[in-house]
């Protein structure tokens, strides 16, 4: 199949996603859905947070009758409630944003988002025609709807690789930033460890210690116990599926979805991901800053049960830094990177385990070239 038909039919799902989410904005009234939600999503749970802290009740933002509060204050139509569920560090980030009105916040957070991801994966791409491939994917457009954090943590991830072997202690200081979602950076450590990338590693360390420091210093310390206690709600949104279930994307997640019993769905997620480490400690070995970078992007999306369809955005990094297709699992991998976020709408009808498998093949891509020691394209990582 040509280049061109895969990017017109990319364009044309881009299109028929846009036109509908633009339908549905039309129906917009004090800031809400018609269906009772948050009109710019999840970005509800950031700006409310931050605003919250700035006015002095950081100890009680998971407190859900206090937040909820700041949240009707800003869209009194609303009907559902948005938790916050993220660390102390995260806090430090939505404080900043949540210093302008919620709309201007959002807008702006989208925008500066989507250009950072931009600017970072198009470094891994052989031309800017190419830009068509993570633009329209439905993983992105989503989060055009849902204001989250998964084109931050994509882009961020993009940079860190690309500067691993070039600016170590930038590197380093870009995955200390990653403590703002911790259960995303959980293979660093191993990818810097069994590559040899010791000074990235002890880098990030200290960007991590003095981030985490920071916020402790702003917020108070015990922040963080109050974080840890409110984990136990975070597993219970996946372990009781109480959020619409297409927007899961764990493999656990998935099963509980297709009403296994929870012994099966954590026992078959825990195999996988146990795989998924040792399968990408293998690429990690290699020391190739490419084949690794994307093993990492990859099994790191197998490792974690808490996982939602924008955190995907990270695949495509992945997808990207194995250049151009050369086989049938090539192109499965990236076809399916693409489009893991399809699982949204076929979730409403059936819910399937598209997120896992699109990593997975990403996975047994980067396992492939990595044992027949090919180079890849010399585009694929300028130097």
């Amino acid at each position: 199949m040509k280049r061109w038909a895969f990017e017109v039919a990319a364009i044309a799902v881009a299109l028929a996603m846009l036109g509908f989410f633009a339908s549905r904005a039309l129906d917009m009234h004090d800031m809400a859905m018609p269906s009772g939600q948050p009109f710019f999503g999840d970005y509800m749970a950031f700006w409310s947070a931050g605003r919250a802290a700035l006015d002095g009740h950081a100890h009680e933002i998971h407190d859900r009758a206090m937040l909820w509060q700041v949240q009707q204050s800003v869209a009194p139509a609303v009907k559902f409630y948005a938790p916050w569920n993220s660390p102390p560090t995260f806090l430090m980030i939505v404080s900043v944003l949540a210093l302008m009105p919620y709309p201007v916040s959002a807008i702006f957070f989208l925008i500066s988002t989507l250009a950072l991801f931009g600017f970072a994966i198009r470094r891994f791409l052989p031309d800017a025609r190419a830009l068509i491939f993570p633009f329209t994917s439905p993983t992105v457009l989503y989060q055009t709807a849902t204001v989250q954090a998964g084109m931050l943590i994509a882009g961020v991830y993009a940079l860190a690789i690309r500067w691993l072997d070039k600016r170590p202690h930038a590197a380093g200081a870009l995955i200390g930033f990653l403590a703002i979602k911790p259960h995303i950076a959980l293979l660093w450590p191993l990818f810097l460890a069994f590559s040899g990338r010791w000074r990235v590693f002890f880098s990030a360390a200290i960007a991590v210690i003095a981030f985490a420091t920071a916020a402790g210093l702003i917020f108070g310390f015990d922040t963080y116990f109050n974080w840890f206690e409110s984990l136990d709600y975070s597993q219970r949104l996946i372990s009781e599926q109480r959020i619409t279930t297409p927007a899961y994307a764990s493999l656990y997640a998935n099963l509980l979805g297709l009403h296994a019993p929870q012994a099966l769905a954590i026992s078959l997620h825990a195999i996988s991901a146990t795989a998924a480490i040792i399968v990408a400690c293998i690429v990690f070995r290699s020391g190739d800053v490419v084949l690794g970078g994307a093993a990492l992007c990859a099994a790191t999306l197998l490792v974690s049960p808490y996982l939602f369809f924008y955190d995907f955005t990270t695949l495509l990094v992945g997808a990207a830094l194995l250049g151009a297709p050369r086989s049938p699992l090539d192109y499965a991998a990236a076809i399916f990177a693409w489009g893991t976020s399809l699982s949204v709408a076929l979730g409403q009808i059936i819910v399937l385990p598209i997120c896992p498998l699109a990593a997975w093949l990403v996975l047994a891509a980067t396992f492939t070239r990595a044992g027949s020691a090919a180079p890849l394209p010399a585009q694929a990582l300028p130097q």
